[in-house]
């Protein structure tokens, strides 16, 4: 099959103006990100949007007249190192969620971003009623990034980001800054289903495939960018999109770390789906090492199934499992919703938002520490992460090395 792409690239965020001071280096100045807490990097962020179609899939699934169907459309979302003029001011959150591409990629923007849109003031409505007040104050909370900044000068590692079903444009973006600030390209893509009538991406093994695929495509183009250094190169994914990160995995071997955020393939039903991938087969040698984050068995009724995961050969395997998780907790929930004081449903394992966030800044400085190691050759980063996870109380940490039988240890 033909993998050429064609490509029209284009740069755009959305970009409503709102006030506030400038930080130049990743700082915690006025105006500092919701993920503060986490201490930025020596670099300030830049994001940017690149649009471009693939022509290995058709996008339309009724022929438009004599029209050649246009491919499926590919946005990705970078965020990385940047050099920001002393004059122009960070995005607000609600920059995120508001897009302004090329026109043909209008009305897909519109409908994301009305998806987006509708999925927090549901979330917020039914947590904090009637929701659109909770809603407008995270519109307007600050954030790292500078819109369309220059690149700061050099290479940086590539983490390729998945998020979990029906994830938003703005899934796990406080990662995506908090690892931009530290000197790593983050890049995702949005999730679509099969054509321009079906945007809903399911979690079968099919689609899951599909949305690898997409990701494939936004590699293509990623290729092109100077900064980024394919030679160090990782995937990561929340939920059904620890299933995509693994899939890329299998295809590129290549990439160097693979982390699953409280990943679905740990589960009963996502260890099936993870059976029936193209790439997958029982014994396989990856080539990278796999950080596995996640909750307890139990916590939200999980029932853990690791054997599926557990049957590749990787290079090496660390695991962390806390106690007090809950799945939000590894995504940008986890910190967003501390800040704005969203309230806490009852629940019987007595969890809480102040635990939640906990969780939140755990799983950053471990990704960041279990990067540095496997993409940087920092030595110390592997100590550092199981040095941390220590103190955390009532987590469990486990290394398995390559060929050696996946255990849990206290």
């Amino acid at each position: 099959m033909n993998r050429a792409i064609c490509v029209a690239i284009a740069l755009a965020v959305g970009m409503t103006v709102f006030t506030s001071n400038a930080l130049q280096n990743g700082g915690s100045q006025a105006g500092q990100p919701f993920w503060n807490d986490l201490k930025a990097g020596p670099h300030a962020v830049g994001f940017r949007v690149l649009y471009y179609r693939d022509h290995r899939h058709k996008w339309n699934k009724e022929p438009v007249g004599t029209v050649a169907d246009p491919g499926r459309p590919i946005r990705v979302s970078l965020w990385y190192p940047a050099v920001p003029a002393t004059s122009v001011e960070p995005m607000k959150y609600g920059d995120y969620l508001r897009h302004d591409g090329p026109d043909e990629f209008r009305q897909i923007n519109n409908e994301l971003d009305k998806n987006d849109a509708e999925s927090w003031l549901s979330d917020l409505s039914e947590l904090s009623p009637p929701g659109q007040p909770m809603f407008e104050k995270l519109l307007s909370t600050p954030v790292a990034a500078y819109a369309n900044a220059p690149a700061a000068p050099g290479r940086f590692p590539l983490v390729i980001f998945s998020g979990g079903k029906r994830s938003r444009a703005d899934a796990n973006v406080e990662l995506g800054e908090y690892l931009a600030s530290r000197g790593y390209l983050v890049a995702t893509v949005p999730q679509l289903g099969p054509s321009d009538q079906e945007l809903e991406l399911g979690s079968s093994p099919q689609e899951i495939s599909l949305h690898a695929d997409d990701f494939d495509a936004a590699l293509g183009v990623l290729r092109k960018l100077p900064e980024a250094d394919f030679g160090h190169l990782a995937t990561a994914g929340h939920s059904a999109g620890g299933e995509v990160a693994v899939e890329l995995a299998l295809r590129h071997p290549e990439v160097a770390a693979v982390v699953g955020l409280d990943a679905s393939y740990g589960t009963s039903g996502g260890s099936k789906v993870l059976k029936e991938l193209p790439e997958y087969a029982v014994g396989r040698k990856v080539n990278a090492a796999l950080l596995d984050l996640r909750r307890a068995d139990g916590s939200q009724g999980v029932k853990l199934d690791l054997t599926a995961i557990d049957a590749l050969r990787w290079h090496d395997v660390y695991r962390v499992i806390f106690a007090n998780a809950f799945h939000g907790d590894f995504t940008e929930w986890g910190a967003i919703g501390l800040k704005l004081s969203v309230p806490m449903p009852s629940n019987p394992d007595g969890h809480t938002r102040e635990m939640g966030y906990e969780v939140n800044q755990h799983a950053c400085h471990a990704i960041l520490d279990f990067l540095d190691a496997r993409l940087r050759g920092r030595k110390d980063g592997i100590r550092r992460l199981r040095a941390a996870i220590k103190e955390v109380l009532g987590a469990k940490y486990n290394h398995t090395p390559a060929s050696a039988k996946v255990g849990i240890t206290k």
